[in-house]
């Protein structure tokens, strides 16, 4: 089935995801031509982690955090949760009111 990728990534889910990410990363890194232990060196993560990154897209939150930044991509991170671009008169009477507390659903 050809669908477009973003398409392809709601219907891979999670674990799809990950392991991608962990696939990108290597191919980075390989591009950077940086060794594991020099990304280790430059992140703070172990080369194990790293190898178990890229084979299996398994990872802790804060050491993601760190490899992306050692590869210089920590830029790319700030477009993740952002707000709907403004698309009518009534978003932006939602935007001009605080936001919620809690989600009501």
């Amino acid at each position: 089935m050809n669908l477009p990728i973003d398409m392809q990534q709601l219907l891979s889910g999670p674990a799809e995801t990950q392991k991608r990410l962990g696939e990108k990363a290597k191919d980075l890194r390989l591009f950077q031509g940086l060794k594991r232990v020099t990304l280790s060196e430059k992140s703070g993560v172990s080369p194990e982690t790293i190898r178990n990154f890229e084979q299996t897209g398994k990872i802790t939150l804060e050491n993601f955090l760190r490899i992306a930044f050692a590869l210089h991509e920590e830029h790319k991170l700030n477009d993740l949760f952002e707000l709907p671009e403004i698309a009518s008169l009534q978003d932006i009477e939602k935007r001009s009111n605080p936001l919620p507390k809690r989600g009501k659903r």
